[in-house]
């Protein structure tokens, strides 16, 4: 296969293979045919264009403007060379710089070419040039010849899109700054003054002086800014936004002022100036996108209008700072989420309206002008005209055109209407171009000292080519106009016939744009959405700020950081980064704060004090923070918070110092308040018998526990301590009392649940050692342990077993006796019943009267009285639901003997009901409803439930049973 390939190469020529493999887009594999076949015709100037081209494609440009340039030299005819080497410039940094080396090379080539598609080809080139270097004036009319080219057929789509090319290269530069004036020393020291008194509180003092210089300078961006501000203070809200509205159109990157008219309009507005107000938000966040507290002001705005998403959207944008923004937060994305899916010009004299005789003498001039012969008559049909109405434009127009001159009376009546004397100079214009211009001059200028709205844009019109820095300045009098003029859009493409391009990547300005409209991933494809090393500083930056204000921290920070390694002399890149890692210092470097720090760069220190912070360095976080607080520019964002942190850490110092001055004085009164502290833990808590008469629901714990107790260890393990008299018993003793654990650790285990299930109530026992009935248990199971390790004498066992019968067993006995008593008789089990059935019949359910069977007068149950009238009224409901219609219900209540022979307390309720039920049943039901709650509260109170089949006519009861006091005793 390989020997195949190379015949076809040596057959077909390595020109021929490099040219197929280029169609293939394989760049790489055809540059080493290229060069091989340029080594044998270095004279060959279609070769050097292809060669070009794939050095082109493969981003060696240096290289590929070298083949273009050898290929040019050897045949100034090839017209694919210059427009590839032209080409390669349209997004070259370099391109102002060459541009007129570049327009010479296209000029040769044009005047060189061979065909006239060729030429055609070179003028779209020249448009296209023209187009990035900012000269879209030229651009367009250099279009429009070519657009009437016989070669523009067939072509109509490239015309199409170089229109639209520098359509949006217009739109670019339409969004640049109007040029300052140049200010003298005297109104720049005005204006400090101005400033001075605003700073000490006195707005009223500095409004008359900022708003002289504002008339003086209506392009001065300084005065507006200060006299908007001088505005607002003294609560003259919309001359605030007017002014400020001014300002933003003269020169529209100022982020300070269009934050201070969001914030304004945010505040202060309306619903109809929620739209403008979220606009501003939007400009100043895309030129400082670490004014983050502005997306609070958006969600605000965005619940306004009535958009729940953008709120919702905005406000993931927000870091609260403190629990009043967070509670703001939270408001917003409640309302959120409820929501339903300046002084007028002067007033000037105006001409008085040509009257109906002046028109019709108007008239019948045009008429007898279009007659043989009529020039005489309609000169004198003119002069009635002008007679009667002097300050008649279209008279004296036609005047003119037939007489040379304007007549002065007409002049004289107009001079004191601005308005009239434009509409003068327009009717002139288009009856004698030749004459217009040294005619209208003094017209214009009149006008714009009478301050009319159009004035200034028609005489920089006028003196755009005579006089391009006056004309300059009337247009940017003409902008800085609130509403914005009606020929806005003109006077910027006035201006940029007059200004030179700046050097602007049209990429970085709509990134600006999409930002603008809140699209940073349209901002991102603009700019290309990569910050590698080998990008300018600008486009990283640019970058950079993108991923800022979508709240990509990390990108970010990384976009800023290839811009300063780029570009080391870039402090944009710097000050932004250390702003950035301001918000989030754990993803900034430490090392480069230090490096920006070294540079000037304020921000840096207020980062490292925050790391310093972080990582518990207070001192260096201190020297951090003063360091930025002395170097920091007004304004300068962190400034409140570093300020607020340096206060803090000061207060902490010194009350540390007051501490440690103190401490010696103060250990023997800490001693003691330790010592009382420890002592009132100590006696801490009540005794069992105490907490059972406070909380009664206790008492089910209590007996559990006493219970066990008398069981295991006083009835089975201490009771071997009788038979510690006799030495052959004592290993036996040793080993009940001892194994599988000692007593004492089951009493002390014991007691400890016990406490527990007193803590889950409210109550706090006592400790073992202090508790007087389980204390001095486990202290003598103690020590009859001690003495069956050690050996001791049998005497002592014999007094400990003793006590265990005489003073343990008794008191045990007591705490079960101080348990809730409930007594229940014929009238309390009467009341029970009566509310149960209230209840059922409130349900719209049958009632069956309950037969009772009661064994004596009363019965007592140790259960607490809530407790049973609980069990015993879901016990009558269940019999009720189970026996009706028809059936019959009994509750009996009394006395009885379980199978080991103790007395137990029964509550039952039996039934008619066909149905069976069984305690396997009762134990799976849920809990919470019915026989589950009789279960539950039964086994609680030491009970438990039964059920019995009863003689007909009754089937089955179900009920609880409790022992009797003299069982649990």
């Amino acid at each position: 296969m390989i020997f195949l390939v190379a015949l076809l190469v040596a057959a077909s020529g390595p020109w021929a293979e490099a040219q197929r493999l280029l169609k293939k887009d394989r760049p790489e594999e055809a540059l080493v045919f290229l060069q091989a076949a340029r080594a044998k015709e270095p004279r060959n100037a279609a070769l050097a264009t292809d060669l070009g081209s794939a050095l082109l494609r493969l981003g060696k440009r240096d290289q590929a403007e070298a083949a273009f340039r050898s290929a040019i030299a050897v045949d100034p005819r090839r017209d694919a060379a210059y427009l590839q080497l032209v080409g390669m410039y349209l997004d070259d940094p370099r391109r102002w710089d060459e541009a007129p080396a570049l327009f010479a090379l296209l000029d040769r080539g044009t005047s060189t070419s061979r065909s006239p598609i060729g030429r055609f080809r070179l003028r779209l080139a020249r448009v296209d040039l023209l187009r990035s270097v900012g000269r879209t004036v030229e651009a367009r009319a250099l279009l429009a010849e070519a657009s009437a080219d016989e070669q523009a057929k067939g072509n109509e789509r490239r015309l199409a899109d170089l229109a639209d090319r520098i359509a949006a290269a217009e739109k670019v530069r339409s969004a640049e700054d109007w040029p300052e004036p140049a200010i003298d020393a005297e109104h720049t020291a005005e204006l400090r003054k101005a400033q001075a008194l605003f700073d000490k509180g006195d707005p009223r003092s500095a409004l008359p002086v900022v708003e002289r210089l504002c008339a003086a300078f209506p392009g001065w961006r300084a005065p507006r800014f200060l006299r908007a501000r001088a505005l607002e203070e003294l609560g003259r809200v919309d001359e605030a936004a007017r002014e400020l509205g001014i300002l933003v159109q003269i020169a529209p990157s100022q982020a300070q002022a269009w934050r201070k008219l969001g914030e304004l309009l945010a505040l202060h507005g309306g619903l109809l100036e929620a739209e403008r107000a979220d606009e501003a938000l939007r400009q100043a966040l895309a030129r400082e996108p670490s004014w983050t507290d502005l997306w609070l002001l958006r969600a605000r705005v965005a619940l306004r209008r009535g958009r729940a998403q953008d709120v919702i959207r905005a406000l993931g944008r927000v870091q609260p700072d403190g629990a009043a923004e967070a509670a703001e937060v939270s408001r917003l994305l409640e309302a959120a989420r409820a929501l339903p899916e300046g002084s007028a010009p002067a007033s000037v004299a105006r001409a008085p309206e040509p009257t109906a005789q002046a028109r019709d003498s108007l008239q019948k001039a045009q008429e007898a002008l279009a007659t043989e012969g009529g020039a005489e008559a309609s000169k004198a049909l003119l002069q009635r005209a002008l007679d009667e109405s002097p300050g008649f434009p279209e008279a004296a127009a036609a005047w003119l055109a037939m007489a040379g001159e304007v007549p002065q009376r007409t002049v004289d009546a107009l001079w004191n209407d601005g308005s009239a004397l434009l509409d003068l100079a327009a009717q002139v214009r288009k009856a004698r171009p030749d004459l217009a211009g040294p005619l209208v001059r003094p017209w214009l200028d009149r006008a714009v000292d009478l301050g009319a709205p159009e004035a200034r844009y028609q005489r920089a019109l006028d003196r755009a080519d005579a006089d391009p820095p006056g004309a300059l300045a009337d247009l940017v009098a003409y902008a800085a106009q609130s509403p914005p003029p009606p020929h806005l859009e003109e006077a910027k493409a006035l201006r940029a016939r007059i200004v030179p391009a700046a050097h602007i990547e049209p990429a970085e300005v709509q990134a600006l744009s999409r930002l603008t409209e809140d699209r940073p991933e349209a901002a991102l494809v603009s700019l290309g959405a990569d910050c590698a090393r080998e990008r300018s500083a600008r486009v990283c930056v640019a970058l950079g700020e993108v991923h800022e204000y979508a709240g990509e921290i990390p990108a970010a920070l990384a976009c800023y950081q290839a811009a300063f390694a780029a570009d080391e002399s870039s402090l944009v890149a710097a000050t932004r980064y250390a702003r950035l890692a301001a918000r989030a210092p754990s993803a900034a470097d430490p090392a480069e704060l230090e490096r920006i720090s070294t540079r000037g760069v304020a921000a840096a220190n207020w980062t490292l004090a925050r790391i310093a912070l972080a990582g518990g360095r207070t001192d260096e976080a201190l020297l951090q923070i003063d360091r930025f607080l002395d170097s920091a520019a007004a304004g300068e964002p962190g400034i409140p918070e570093a300020r607020a942190a340096r206060a803090r850490m000061l207060r902490a110092n010194d009350d540390a110092a007051r501490i440690r001055s103190r401490q010696r004085l103060a250990a023997a009164g800490i001693g003691a308040l330790a010592l009382l502290v420890l002592l009132l833990a100590w006696l801490r808590g009540k005794s069992v018998a105490r907490a059972l008469a406070r909380r009664p629901r206790l008492y089910p714990a209590v007996a559990r526990t006493v219970g066990s107790l008398r069981h295991d260890v006083l009835k089975h393990r201490a009771s071997v301590l009788s038979a510690a008299a006799e030495p052959s018993a004592r290993e036996e003793v040793a080993r009940a009392l001892l194994l599988p654990e000692p007593a004492s650790t089951a009493v002390a285990r014991a007691y400890e649940r016990l406490r527990e299930d007193a803590r889950a109530q409210g109550v706090l026992l006592r400790r073992l050692s202090r508790e007087p009935v389980f204390g001095p248990l486990v202290s003598d199971l103690l020590a009859a342990e001690r003495i069956l390790r050690r050996g001791g004498k049998t005497a002592s066992l014999v007094r400990i077993d003793g006590r265990m019968h005489e003073v343990h067993g008794p008191r045990l006995a007591t705490l079960l006796k101080q348990g809730p008593r409930t007594l229940v008789d014929a009238s309390s089990l009467s009341d029970w019943i009566h509310g149960v059935e209230a209840e059922v019949r409130r349900g719209g359910a049958g009632w069956t009267a309950p037969s009772v069977l009661l064994q004596g007068m009363a019965v007592e149950f140790p259960v607490e009285r809530e407790a049973l009238a609980t069990i015993f009224a879901n016990l009558l409901r269940n019999a009720q639901a189970a026996a009706a219609p028809g059936g019959r219900v009994l509750v009996r209540l009394g006395e009885e003997r379980d199978a080991a022979g103790r007395s137990v307390h029964v509550l039952l309720v039996g039934d008619s009901a066909p149905g069976d039920i069984t305690l396997e049943e009762i134990e799976s039901r849920e809990s919470g409803r019915g026989l589950a709650i009789v279960r539950d509260l039964t086994r609680e109170w030491a009970g438990h439930v039964v059920v019995r089949s009863e003689e007909p006519p009754l089937r089955k009861a179900v009920g609880a049973c409790f022992p009797s006091q003299g069982a649990s005793a």
